[in-house]
């Protein structure tokens, strides 16, 4: 149940502080955000107890909700630009670490829930470290962009960048990476994101990091 509660937070939150800063009313999407972190607070609390998540997101969702009553206190709206800026970071920095030598790129790990928990062929292993490399790219991309128009744009600028149009580029780029897999690799399979969403729901978490295990280049 917390887990459906966080992907419908995660999809319906951006498009929910978008329509407040569009009508014009940035204090009630500053209100969402700080409702938003606590609930998330006490979601992340829950988790830590049970499987240990990393203390650093209590740290987060607490600073963004003692931002945002700063901010609803001071009739300001800097609080707003603070998550994709850490989110799209991390993000970043996540794909990028999976790249380091010893490492399995973070596509790779997650082609192998659809071959069972095995690596995929090896073509398919160069593949997932190139599109590694995009997305990595593309998120810290998304932040400095994100950090940019929050200092030079409009807020409404900002947010339809951040709250609708790097979520519509999300979906073409996954839409792209499975076309171009299809067309350029189906020899080894054809796989959607649910054939991988269900492989996840089926094997444990791999995060292999045993050198030799992916392609050097």
């Amino acid at each position: 149940m917390r887990v459906i509660v966080q992907i419908l937070g995660m999809a319906l939150y951006p498009l929910l502080v978008h329509l407040l800063i569009t009508l014009e009313v940035p204090w009630l999407a500053v209100t969402s955000l700080v409702i938003t972190s606590v609930v998330y607070l006490f979601l992340v609390i829950g988790f830590q107890r049970e499987t240990g998540v990393h203390p650093g997101w209590i740290g987060l969702y607490l600073l963004l909700s003692v931002l945002g009553a700063v901010n609803l206190l001071t009739d300001t709206h800097y609080a707003l630009f603070v998550p994709p800026v850490l989110i799209n970071s991390g993000i970043a920095m996540v794909f990028a670490s999976t790249l380091r030598a010893g490492k399995t790129p973070l596509v790779t790990q997650m082609m192998r829930f659809e071959y069972g928990g095995e690596l995929p062929p090896l073509p398919l292993q160069n593949y997932a470290r190139r599109l590694t490399w995009i997305w990595a790219v593309y998120f810290a991309a998304v932040a400095l962009i994100s950090l940019t128009l929050a200092f030079t744009a409009p807020l409404v600028v900002w947010s339809f960048f951040i709250n609708f149009l790097h979520f519509l580029l999300v979906f073409v780029i996954l839409f792209a990476q499975y076309l171009y897999r299809y067309i350029r690799y189906r020899q080894y399979g054809v796989f959607m994101p649910w054939h991988t969403l269900r492989g996840m729901g089926r094997l444990p978490w791999r995060m292999t990091n045993t050198p030799g295990e992916h392609p050097s280049k």
